[in-house]
């Protein structure tokens, strides 16, 4: 995915926040933390590999699918797209 140069470092910062929010999850169990806690975190956990999947796969469509050449229309129906799978996947 050589197109994802130009945001490379925010998406790297994303993954090392994700890191760190698994990391907490471990040293939870790790400390008997209370159950809701726990869960918190999981759900932040979760949201937020969501979010980078959601960007990665927005970015991709415009990438590979949405070319220079297409219509500007298209471009937008991608946007939508985008949206519809991060409330989808939220």
């Amino acid at each position: 995915m050589s197109h994802l140069s130009k945001d490379k470092s925010k998406l790297l910062s994303r993954v090392r926040r994700i890191r760190g929010q698994v990391d907490a999850i471990e040293k939870a169990l790790a400390s008997d933390v209370d159950c809701a806690a726990l869960l918190t975190q999981v759900a932040a956990v979760r949201g937020a590999s969501q979010g980078l999947l959601i960007e990665l796969l927005a970015d991709h469509l415009r990438h590979h699918v949405a070319e220079r050449d297409l219509l500007e229309d298209r471009l937008h129906a991608i946007d939508d797209v985008a949206a519809i799978l991060k409330s989808y996947l939220r």
